[in-house]
């Protein structure tokens, strides 16, 4: 893939912290967590426009001024020597209020000093006109330190006549959990439009939670509104650092020992400061600090203890959440390894892509509906750092980050998944750091080819397979035989091998297991495929001595590539016997391989 401009912004992270990083995106913004930076959001105002910044956290007006109180004393009860007349102290402050009704912290507190049970007694105050302000919130606290609503006005004035507080509705106050080292947050997700934030260092197992549709606003109110911010703690007998927070149906906390889930304090209600919200352990399994997958409603993560990938979801029977070990079938594919890097790919395939510690990447076919899954690995000359999908033109594409050895020298690449659809043979890429051309009049000569310096490259080229071409000064040459193409592909080949399980059923001598048996014949049900080989299944996963090739070419017109295949084709298969049998598929060259089904009709000894 090809970029005309490449933008490029400081960041404030070190390199080596970047993978601590947790982040999650709201439109343009994306916030980012670690525990050793304040928390920082990354904006996009336009194409080739980006900055980061950190997070100042309060509300977007700042607290209205110049609130003056003047007391109107009409009435001392003269007639009656003023006995009936008891003056004493109330307190004021004001808030200001935006177009979408999100409210500023308090002004100032003034006093005003006045008997407002008498009549025609009253204290008027003033502040400041607000820019941004669409209207004003007044607070009184009568002769006590509670503050309690009193009235709203458009206007920078006010008049009380004696109004009684309404202790239940009080002003915003200052709160900021994050303003020091040791308290930055480690860990950010969005729900029920609040900003969850967990893991400092001083509080590794708290949760805070923004007040609602302010996300940059954590302040709170005594005594406290439901809109207020939210803060949590997992408590379950051990330290459970909140390693990662997942927003579902409900919103998970995903901890050092355990997963839990925070609940609303109202039942079937939203999350709330008041009544305050509850979390709940479910299992004792816990999670590594890698990012979970959300697909469908299951979560995908890997725990903390050990390798692998667990899945969590509600399973009715048990009427809650439960876990299971998606690699239970493919445990020597995460022995002593971790993934480091993942991405879910849900059109065409629904794949989940996952880098593994060593550089490997493997992919984690994800079909719920049809009880479909398994797990493939996929190697290249080079290793895979991290991935990620983005989605383009209805489907996801997947990028990679991959280190390379090229004339000797270490190199690191952003590389992108070939699109899984295309409309001929000519414009389809299976090669790896691969370069595609495309001309109006046929050529021979390819440049720009500089990243695969001295290297050995295949090539597509108007749906002919050419091998063993060399880059030289970042040009490839195609052979004089081939003539001119208009089309071409470039890049790394790379091999697809298919076993399937060896075959298990029972017969009228018992089970088959382990009883000398033939493969028969093999069919292969593909779709859009070319040059694909089958065979006979090793016991120990070596490949078999003869593969034999689907007949390639039909009524195809001379000079022109051989068509794909669709349907099922009936394989010879090599006569072996051994104590188990499957089918082997192979596809060497860089061409498209859809395999729907295998069929075998085994030969089984008595």
């Amino acid at each position: 893939m090809g970029v005309s401009r490449v933008v490029r912004v400081g960041s404030p992270y070190n390199g080596v912290d970047l993978a601590e990083v947790d982040f999650e995106q709201q439109t343009d913004t994306m916030y980012l967590a670690h525990l050793d930076y304040p928390l920082t959001k990354l904006t996009r105002a336009a194409h080739d426009s980006w900055a980061f910044s950190s997070v100042t956290l309060g509300p977007p007006l700042a607290a209205p001024t110049g609130l003056i109180a003047t007391p109107h004393v009409n009435n001392t009860d003269s007639a009656n020597g003023g006995d009936a007349y008891y003056p004493r102290a109330a307190h004021y402050t004001v808030t200001a209020l935006d177009a979408n009704g999100l409210e500023s912290r308090a002004s100032a507190t003034v006093q005003a000093v006045n008997d407002l049970d008498l009549k025609r007694n009253y204290n008027e105050f003033f502040w400041t006109a607000l820019p941004g302000a669409e209207r004003y919130n007044v607070y009184k606290a009568d002769n006590s330190q509670f503050l309690g609503y009193i009235g709203t006005t458009a206007a920078n004035s006010f008049t009380d006549d004696n109004i009684g507080p309404d202790l239940t509705r009080a002003p915003p106050e200052a709160y900021n959990p994050f303003a020091a080292a040791g308290d930055y947050p480690s860990t950010v997700a969005f729900f029920e439009q609040r900003l969850f934030l967990g893991r400092t260092r001083n509080s590794p197992n708290a949760i805070w939670g923004s007040r609602s549709t302010e996300f940059e606003n954590f302040d709170q109110s005594t005594p406290l509104k439901a809109d207020d911010s939210i803060v949590l703690a997992a408590n379950a007998g051990r330290v459970n650092a909140i390693n990662q927070l997942v927003a579902t149906t409900s919103l998970l906390a995903l901890t050092s020992d355990s997963l839990f889930r925070v609940d609303s304090g109202a039942d079937g209600g939203y999350l709330t400061a008041s009544p305050p919200a509850t979390i709940r352990r479910q299992i004792g399994r816990g999670s590594s600090r890698l990012s979970p997958l959300v697909v469908d409603n299951v979560v995908f993560y890997t725990p903390a203890v050990g390798s692998g990938v667990r899945s969590l979801n509600y399973k009715f029977e048990i009427d809650g959440l439960a876990s299971d070990d998606v690699t239970i079938f493919s445990p020597h594919m995460f022995s002593g390894m971790q993934i480091v890097s993942w991405c879910y790919a849900q059109e065409p395939r629904s794949i989940i892509w996952a880098v593994r510690s060593d550089g490997k990447l493997l992919a984690f076919t994800w079909e719920q509906a049809q009880q479909v899954w398994g797990w493939t690995i996929c190697e290249t000359d080079g290793e895979v750092l991290s991935c990620c999908a983005i989605a383009e033109n209805g489907e996801d594409r997947v990028y990679l980050v991959v280190r390379r050895t090229i004339g000797g020298e270490e190199r690191t690449f952003i590389e992108r998944m070939a699109a899984s659809r295309w409309d001929s043979v000519e414009d389809c890429c299976f090669l790896d750091c691969a370069v595609s051309f495309s001309y109006e009049e046929p050529r021979s000569l390819f440049r720009n080819l500089w990243h695969l310096e001295g290297r050995e490259v295949w090539g597509l080229v108007d749906g002919f397979v050419v091998k063993g071409l060399t880059v030289t000064n970042g040009i490839v040459e195609l052979p004089a035989s081939t003539g001119g193409v208009k089309k071409a592909t470039f890049g790394l080949p790379f091999t697809v091998d298919i076993q399937t399980m060896p075959v298990s059923m029972n017969t009228d001598k018992g089970s088959s297991a382990a009883r000398k048996q033939q493969p028969g014949e093999i069919v292969l049900h593909i779709r859009e495929s070319r040059g694909v080989l089958a065979g006979a299944g090793r016991e120990d996963g070596t490949i078999p001595k003869q593969l034999f090739e689907i007949k390639a070419r039909g009524d195809e017109a001379w000079g022109a590539p051989d068509k794909l295949k669709d349907g099922r084709y009936l394989m010879d298969a090599p006569n072996v016997v051994s104590g188990q049998t499957s089918a082997y598929i192979r596809q060497t060259d860089p061409l498209p391989l859809t395999l729907v089904g295998v069929y075998l009709d085994p030969i089984i000894e008595s």
